[in-house]
């Protein structure tokens, strides 16, 4: 059964991620406002969580399902590929402003992969899963499962810590390193569905989770200014930030979504919920094809920097601006939807006749 509050995560977290490259890439510069810093840490583990939850699935012996890697190909590496080449080719012409090189190697050799990181990362985590999974016990048990995870993810920190930086940025290691363990956050909360389901319900919880993500997000935005900052611990507190970020947004939007699509709510009612949803299940493309309709918006940075970059202003422009790009980006997933192969290409989407 698919999880509509899971779409609506999606098309708000999608939302924040086109919101964020307009603060950093249309009105380069004002990489310190509040607001960026904080969308930058919400919207990627959304979708990492969200992946790992879709990606278990159990047997009837109760040992988890293997994942198919070529479809994976197809829909994650596949598109990025092209869009990347699209995307070199482009930038020149685009009029941003961030420091890209007109290069495939140099594209390569950069984690972000010039904002088109996402792809393959998640690609790679779903390879690690397959063997994660399988050495799991047979009946769910969170502590040995949890030791598991902690072994795997201990391995890619050492890895990030003691390879060189040019191999680090080939592989993109340090994202991996990221975002493993809430994609495997997201596996065990499925796994573990009924007690993670008492979790989001517990309004106690929430807060917690709630007190958790400002403080964490106060000190991975601006750890310089905490007295017992390290490298190692930043790297240590991003999986409890993440776990407690998806417990914040699926307490948020589940029950909206409860309301929303109930068999009794009236037909057109919750307009936005519906939006969200839509924007959801389009999420991949929106991601792939948003970076071609961003503009060059340089002539509002005075005018924010003489705001503080204080939240209001930085929201309000981010948001309108956001609200076009994917707008835009929709309709061109619309037309491209008619086109089999080259939606395939340009947005990952497989032909129906393929799935």
């Amino acid at each position: 059964m698919r999880l509509r509050y899971f779409d609506m995560l999606k098309g708000l977290a999608i939302f924040m991620v086109v919101m964020g490259h307009v603060l950093a890439m249309c009105i380069r510069g004002i990489d310190s406002a509040p607001l960026f810093k904080f969308i930058g840490q919400i919207h990627m583990p959304l979708f990492f969580f969200i992946s790992g939850w879709l990606a278990m699935r159990v047997n009837p012996d109760g040992t988890p399902k293997s994942t198919a890697l070529l479809p994976k190909v197809k829909r994650l590496l596949l598109p990025a590929l092209v869009v990347s080449l699209l995307w070199i080719w482009y930038y020149p012409s685009s009029g941003l402003e961030s420091p890209f090189q007109h290069s495939w190697t140099a594209l390569l050799a950069d984690s972000w992969k010039y904002g088109y990181w996402f792809t393959p990362v998640l690609f790679v985590i779903f390879v690690l899963y397959i063997p994660s999974v399988h050495l799991f016990p047979r009946r769910p048990a969170l502590l040995p499962e949890v030791a598991v995870v902690a072994g795997v993810w201990m391995v890619l920190v050492l890895l990030v810590m003691f390879l060189p930086a040019a191999v680090i940025g080939y592989a993109s290691l340090d994202l991996i390193c990221n975002f493993y363990p809430v994609f495997m956050i997201g596996a065990l909360a499925r796994r573990h569905s009924e007690a993670f389901g008492r979790l989001v319900a517990n309004p106690n919880a929430v807060a917690l989770a709630l007190i958790t993500v400002a403080l964490t997000i106060s000190y991975v935005g601006w750890y310089w200014l905490w007295p017992f900052d390290s490298a190692l611990l930043r790297i240590l507190v991003q999986p409890v930030m993440h776990f407690a970020i998806a417990v914040v947004g699926i307490a948020v939007v589940q029950p909206w979504s409860a309301r929303a699509f109930s068999p009794e709510a009236p037909a057109g009612s919750h307009p936005w919920a519906r939006m969200w949803e839509y924007i959801g299940t389009r999420s991949l493309a929106v991601y792939l094809l948003h970076y071609f309709f961003l503009f060059p918006l340089g002539g509002i940075r005075t005018l924010l920097q003489s705001m503080n970059l204080d939240v209001t202003p930085t929201l309000v422009v981010s948001a309108c601006v956001a609200a076009v790009i994917v707008a835009i980006v929709l309709a061109v997933d619309y037309i491209l939807s008619f086109a089999g192969p080259l939606a395939l290409l340009l947005t990952g989407t497989i032909p129906q006749k393929q799935k």
